[in-house]
């Protein structure tokens, strides 16, 4: 292709979030050119393989569906002909460290039973009615805040932000996670359960607001879904609709941009004009790498970074019957936990542990009577995971299995790898390997957190984890949808 090829758009970054991206404003008539410096697109979407076995090597958990299906629609396409997925009837099942275990059913009658077994009869109703709020939270403030640009002081009285008001004041916003979570349950067992759902934007829920618990609905209320060819199938149907449309890749390219009066230049293997500039991949690499705006480096150097994670990819060659998809093994100490990760920032001795095992839905992930398994626990971002601490945390996990199964795994792990914030950083370009960007681990994190559109920089716009709204799957589309709005202006 000849120099200076002319886009409507490029876009920085083929994970999820750039191909989203790519997708609506090709619907809309847009060039788009997307650059991305890997071989592949992907993101934190990535896979593993060895002899049979597949592995997810991100993200493991799947909620509201109907962000993807909403992409399809946008081409006039049929999602079932690219991506087929199913609702769990339960979305995950936690064991504590005094051997009981408790599944989280949707079914309201079915959890309220469980519960009971679990605690109480007390405590059900508790936790029921912490659901009903949690609903109710999310429909109020959670769905509008995420769904939109991030109010700054010019919005303040806007009047779907005013009317909101009254929610914000609630005692969620005035206590901690923990502290809320605590005012809530006398079971203390299911105060570390809901403390978990902090941990999924990677913060601390001893620091966090109460606001988070909101957290908890979509996966408890809206419900777990579960792609039937893996997590990886997400991205991989997205991107053959995005080419199908006529959206345009580059791999394997790392660019730099200069702001122009037209747009930017990008300059790559090749060099490329474009009207509008989005970045899709963590903002503070963005702004050193590409953009070169040794500022912007420097404000957003200073936010706390989110948490980041050691995960090991054990090929097993046993099938455990009692495993479901996804698993949570609770650390005896919770608390403690998020002390040395936060306080300390040093990696857990006795961490909670979150298996997941794919081929539980999908049998072709590992041969025939085996399982694959992806074994995670919460690390702080940059601090290494060096071959003594994996060997020490790989017999925690030997430990914690045998103390809730009963089974001593370790001579059915024929296959190790694993994944940890120096890889995560390497791979994708998250900054220190947080996973989520910057934490949340203040009061007003949320609105701290990266804009989806540039003050300093015309035409520039941002999107994916470590942006407004956050990280995980739900929240990088809809970083592409508010992107996405602005071409409307």
């Amino acid at each position: 292709m000849r120099d200076n090829a002319q886009y409507d758009v490029v876009i920085i970054g083929a994970g999820l979030a750039g191909i989203a991206c790519a997708i609506r404003l090709r619907a809309k008539g847009n060039s788009v050119l997307v650059i991305e410096k890997n071989k592949k697109h992907g993101g934190k979407l990535d896979e593993v393989h060895w002899k049979g076995y597949r592995w997810d090597k991100g993200p493991s958990l799947f909620t509201e569906p109907e962000l993807i299906e909403e992409l399809f629609a946008l081409c006039n396409k049929s999602t079932g002909d690219y991506f087929e997925y199913e609702e769990l009837n339960a979305s995950a099942t936690y064991h504590f460290h005094d051997g009981s275990k408790l599944t989280l059913n949707k079914n309201k009658n079915q959890l309220k039973q469980d519960l009971t077994k679990f605690s109480s009869a007390s405590e059900a109703h508790q936790v029921l009615d912490y659901i009903e709020e949690s609903k109710e939270m999310y429909e109020t403030v959670g769905d509008f805040f995420i769904s939109n640009p991030k109010p700054g002081l010019r919005n303040v009285f806007d009047k779907q932000l005013v009317k909101r008001y009254p929610k914000f004041v609630k005692k969620q916003l005035r206590s901690t996670l923990h502290n809320f979570n605590t005012s809530k349950f006398g079971d203390q067992r299911l105060v570390q359960l809901f403390n978990r759902f902090g941990t999924y934007n990677g913060s601390n829920p001893y620091q966090m607001s109460g606001l988070y618990a909101m957290i908890s609905h979509l996966e408890i209320s809206k419900g777990t879904f579960a792609p039937k060819k893996g997590m990886r199938s997400i991205v991989d149907s997205l991107y053959i609709l995005s080419k199908e449309i006529g959206v345009e890749y580059r791999f394997s390219e790392n660019a730099t941009a200069k702001e122009t009066k037209e747009g930017y230049l990008i300059k790559s293997t090749e060099h490329y004009a474009t009207k509008a500039l989005i970045c899709a991949i963590d903002h503070i690499p963005f702004y050193e790498h590409v953009l070169q705006d040794s500022q912007c480096v420097k404000q957003y150097k200073r936010q706390e970074r989110s948490s980041s994670g050691l995960v090991f990819y054990w090929a097993i060659n046993k099938a455990i019957s009692d495993l479901e998809l996804h698993n949570m093994l609770f650390s005896k100490d919770y608390e403690t936990e998020n002390d040395t990760i936060w306080r300390e920032k040093q990696n857990p001795l006795d961490p909670s542990v979150y298996i997941n095992v794919g081929s539980t839905q999908n049998n072709q992930d590992a041969p025939d009577g085996c399982q694959n398994w992806f074994v995670m626990i919460n690390t702080p971002a940059n601090v290494v995971c060096d071959t003594k601490y994996r060997a020490r945390m790989k017999q925690k996990v030997i430990d914690k299995i045998q103390l809730s199964f009963g089974i001593d795994i370790e001579p059915h792990i024929i296959h190790e790898d694993y994944w940890d914030c120096q890889g995560i950083e390497m791979d994708t370009g998250s900054y220190k390997g947080a996973l989520y960007g910057s934490s949340s681990n203040s009061l007003g994190s949320a609105l701290k957190r990266h804009p989806n559109r540039s003050k300093n920089h015309k035409r520039l716009y941002f999107c994916g984890g470590s942006v407004h709204p956050g990280g995980g799957i739900p929240l990088v589309l809809r970083s592409a949808k508010i992107v996405d709005s602005y071409f409307n202006e």
